[in-house]
């Protein structure tokens, strides 16, 4: 909890922030305020609450609540100028908040309830990741998301091909490069046994697969029960 400090609470929306400020005998210092979330925004928020620490020639500690990308930039820039920031889960903040009867919720309000949480618990303040951890996880989530988006597109695929050719599964992975090429190029299995295909896959299942051969003739198998 604060001991003598003041507090800024700010609720964070995609492009725009209001801002509250609660002064260390918990009373309303600045009243909510709106600023959008550009350079010029930031940097009049920014001079409001350097008042704040003038008027109590104290630093005053920063809370809001974690919303994704859209907070994590609010953060950077504060970590930046000094600030002790508290960026914070919601379901957190919201428990504490709910704890009494609130009759208005509007964004101003919620500005001013998160800039009196630190009186009513202690948190932990957040620090500034380094550069590279910061890469890395932005890194780490894109390739996730790829791999995600990757398996389902995968399992679509398998799903129409297993609706024409029940069998093509067991003999090729409907996600290598050589189903896909196959399918691209031929799309029905009726096209798989015509002789003027035949040396074309053939050529293709021994020269695209790593298993060559082995991948040819089980495919032979496959076209003559699908």
């Amino acid at each position: 909890m604060l001991n003598n400090r003041p507090s800024v609470g700010i609720n964070v929306a995609k492009k725009f922030c209001f801002y509250a400020a609660v002064s260390p005998t918990y009373t309303t210092f600045l009243k909510p305020f709106k600023a959008l979330n550009t350079k010029q925004g930031l940097l009049f928020a920014l001079e409001q609450i350097k008042k704040v620490k003038e008027a109590f020639s104290s630093c005053p500690v920063i809370v809001l609540e974690s919303t994704g990308h859209y907070s994590q930039r609010i953060v950077h820039f504060f970590l930046k100028q000094g600030f002790e920031v508290c960026h914070i889960n919601p379901l957190i903040s919201h428990s504490i908040k709910n704890s009494a009867v609130r009759k208005v919720k509007t964004d101003q309000v919620d500005a001013l309830e998160l800039a009196k949480l630190p009186f009513l618990q202690t948190f932990r303040p957040t620090t500034l990741p380094k550069e590279q951890i910061a890469n890395l996880k932005v890194l780490t989530r894109t390739r996730c998301n790829l791999i995600e988006q990757r398996i389902t597109a995968t399992n679509q695929l398998q799903t129409a091909i297993e609706q024409l050719a029940p069998l093509f599964p067991n003999v090729l992975n409907p996600g290598s490069l050589t189903a896909l090429t196959l399918v691209n190029k031929f799309s029905l299995p009726a096209e798989w046994s015509k002789k003027s295909n035949r040396k074309l896959i053939m050529t293709m299942l021994e020269t695209l697969p790593r298993r060559g051969k082995i991948y040819a003739r089980g495919f032979v198998v496959l076209r003559s029960r699908c």
